[in-house]
């Protein structure tokens, strides 16, 4: 952890860089929290005001021991005024600047999920999942809370020692150049724990993130934790992440410590420094009763209220640390989207010279070419790590191509709108992910606005509908998160069902009955044997049988087209296809028990 600050890549921006940042965030509601912010200010001023009616009758009693009725109706009214200006002023400044931050946040959330939803899924698989989790849920919330409770705090702690210079300015003027000498040799202090709090901030940030990313994978993960009985290694690494969190947080407030409790020292010795001028000078006739009176009454309202600025400081920088996060969603590029969009003539597929990687050097796909015709079917088999599922992903542009193309009836992907291809195409993955609400709600998600009637159609074609119907609520079932409350078997098949409502003339498969019992296989492959009518079809296959009758086989290693043809060609040609067949073959006698080994 001794690095923490090191390895925090962020900038150290000054206090009012900070806030004019957090400012511009607001956008469309940056008039209304300085609207309120301007009340609060207003607020802590009758606040003064209250100050200063209550120094004049003392001043006034100072020189004229004698209460006149009249001094005591001025300030009763002066008095009444200034209550009326806190209440009123704090209760709109509170209103203003409350609900401008809860519709700052829900706009935030809002363009934060959009803007996902455009970002390339490399942009995700590279993320942690705890750092989008924290940036919507966490970081939105602490600029909510900067601009609900902090920032108008910054007016409260300013407004105060304002409206007291000033009165002292009015009274003493030799006396308010006094006052501002501690206040101007503490700055290098709070200079100093501003920065440094910044920093540590960032760290603190991290940490957060990674904290959250480890307890999402200890509840996602809790089957595997308990079937391998590492309950307590689970937990250590939840607890682990928890114990940095912690750390960094002490750390954050041990290393603050001493800037500003020398800031503190230094401002509040302005109070005897003060007092030591006033009392010189009034001795040495310079200045009445009176006047001492108003100063010493007012070094409290002076100094008091600029220490808070520290706590109010914490707020905007740990809310800054929040808007880092942010911002790197916000700066990720997203895919690329034409000016003039193409439109595919067909929907027959082309890939011409495809070459493409995850990490830089090291190429999943290279010189990939090869074309599905329109209405055939094409199989992509291949060793595990020779890049099948990589181009079922470029072809739903996931990603882009890093070398040659890609094209669908003529038209470059990259030169197509997201949307439009998106909807050319129907994809159904062996890991079906449901979203949590009811089957038909997941089914409908092919077609938004399906009536019931379709719905029910797709989930006939799909051989869905006899499992739904057998449910308590039928249609209106709920999945549970992920489709929890379902087996692997029937989340495939309202997948398929989801698919079919989709209607799209393109079909990616990858191997939808790798993983299911020979019931829920025969109804899958039923399904499937419906949805893939006249359309184009490319799919994975692990499940070497299934493909037999496939157009065209193409088979890659390490990244290359190694073999293309049709199944019995490519076993006649006594290549890697032949090969896989044969191991396939050989898998499929295997039985569990011990191996008799030859004598």
């Amino acid at each position: 952890m001794s690095s923490d600050i090191q390895t925090a890549n962020v900038t150290i921006r000054s206090d009012i860089d900070a806030v004019r940042r957090l400012l511009t965030l607001a956008g469309r509601w940056r008039g209304r929290l300085l609207f309120g912010l301007a009340l609060r200010l207003l607020q802590s001023i009758c606040l003064g005001a209250a100050f200063a009616v209550v120094l004049w009758a003392l001043a006034t009693l100072a020189e004229e021991p004698a209460v006149s009725s009249r001094m005591i109706w001025q300030a009763a009214l002066l008095m009444t005024l200034s209550l009326v200006g806190q209440v009123g002023f704090g209760i709109l400044s509170m209103q203003t600047c409350w609900l401008a931050s809860h519709h700052l946040g829900g706009d935030l959330r809002l363009s934060m999920l959009e803007r996902l939803r455009h970002l390339p899924m490399g942009f995700h698989l590279c993320r942690d999942k705890g750092e989008t989790v924290t940036a919507v849920t966490a970081d939105i919330q602490m600029l909510e809370a900067f601009f609900a409770d902090g920032f108008p705090r910054i007016a409260h702690a300013l407004g105060l020692p304002l409206a007291a210079f000033c009165l002292l300015v009015v009274t003493d003027w030799p006396a308010a150049l006094v006052s501002v000498v501690s206040i101007a040799c503490g700055r290098p202090f709070f200079l100093w724990s501003s920065r440094r709090l910044a920093a540590l901030s960032a760290s603190r940030s991290t940490m957060q993130a990674d904290a959250a990313t480890r307890m999402i994978e200890f509840v996602q993960g809790m089957k595997v934790i308990h079937a391998f009985n590492r309950v307590a290694d689970g937990w250590t690494g939840f607890r682990g992440a928890l114990d940095r969190f912690h750390a960094i947080s002490v750390r954050m407030i041990t290393a603050l410590a001493v800037p500003m409790i020398g800031f503190s020292a230094v401002v509040m010795l302005g109070l005897p420094l003060l007092m030591a001028f006033v009392g010189y000078r009034h001795f040495g006739g310079s200045v009445s009763s009176g006047s001492v009176v108003v100063a010493l009454g007012l070094m409290t309202s002076l100094y008091f209220p600029i220490l808070s600025i520290a706590g109010v400081m914490e707020t905007a920088r740990s809310a800054e640390s929040a808007l880092d996060r942010i911002d790197r969603i916000f700066d990720a590029a997203p895919l690329a989207e034409p000016a003039v969009p193409a439109t595919p003539d067909g929907f027959d597929i082309r890939f011409e010279n495809v070459g493409f990687s995850y990490v830089q050097g090291k190429p999943v796909l290279r010189d990939v070419s090869f074309a599905v015709p329109q209405r055939s079917m094409t199989a992509i088999v291949g060793p595990s790590g020779s890049g099948k599922s990589t181009l079922l992903n470029l072809l739903s542009r996931f990603w882009d191509v890093e070398e040659g193309r890609i094209t669908i009836g003529g038209a470059d992907l990259r030169h197509m709108r997201f949307e439009n291809l998106a909807e050319k195409i129907a994809v159904v993955f062996q890991d079906v992910y449901l979203f949590s609400g009811t089957i038909a709600d997941n089914i409908a998600a092919g077609k938004p606005g399906a009536t019931l009637g379709e719905i029910e159609n797709a989930a006939r074609q799909a051989q869905a509908h006899d499992f739904i119907m057998a449910l308590p609520n039928g249609y209106s079932s709920r999945v549970g998160e992920a489709g929890a409350t379902l087996s692997g078997g029937e989340r495939q098949r309202i997948s398929i069902a989801r698919a079919m409502l989709k209607d799209a003339p393109i079909v990616l498969l990858d191997e939808a009955t790798a993983a299911v019992d020979p019931t829920n296989e025969r109804a899958i492959q039923l399904a499937l044997a419906r949805l893939v009518e006249n359309r184009t079809l490319v799919v994975v296959a692990h499940r070497l049988s299934t493909i037999r009758n496939a157009d065209q086989i193409v088979v890659l290693d390490h990244g290359r087209v190694a073999e293309q043809g049709r199944h019995e060609d490519l076993l006649a040609g006594d290549g890697l296809y032949a090969h896989l067949w044969n191991l396939r073959s050989q898998a499929s006698c295997w039985q569990i028990g011990r191996v008799q080994e030859d004598a």
